[in-house]
């Protein structure tokens, strides 16, 4: 076996053609030059278990996380944090400001799990 084999084995390989047989660079371009709406439903069909996928990595993910109690550990970090930065002449009840404080910390440990800023790759 070839350097050039083991890199086309381990590399996933780019799907061309739907399981019908539709030519997925076709479908593309019916659904962005003319907004081709069978072209975005067979497109649609053909990917959409992309959705299936990270879902469940996701929330494998979170599962894990809930089950090692690290959103506990980052509620707690958030709650001690509005418990010195609370100020009551604000006008706001420490039940509304902490709730929020606990819910930004756990939040954040979420989206450091899954992967940080992940918005901006997309």
């Amino acid at each position: 076996m070839t350097d050039e084999d083991e890199q086309t084995e381990s590399a996933p390989r780019r799907a061309t053609h739907t399981h019908d047989g539709q030519s997925l660079d076709d479908l593309w371009r019916k659904f962005r030059e003319r907004s081709d709406v069978e072209a975005r439903n067979a497109l649609t069909e053909f990917f959409f278990d992309i959705v299936r996928a990270n879902n469940e990595n996701i929330a494998e993910i979170l599962t894990q996380a809930i089950e090692d109690n690290d959103f506990y550990q980052a509620g707690v970090v958030g709650f001690l944090e509005a418990l010195n930065n609370f100020d009551p002449g604000q006008g706001v009840s420490f039940e509304e400001y902490g709730s929020l404080a606990v819910r930004k910390a756990i939040l954040k440990e979420i989206q450091d799990l899954v992967g940080g800023d992940v918005a901006s790759d997309a």
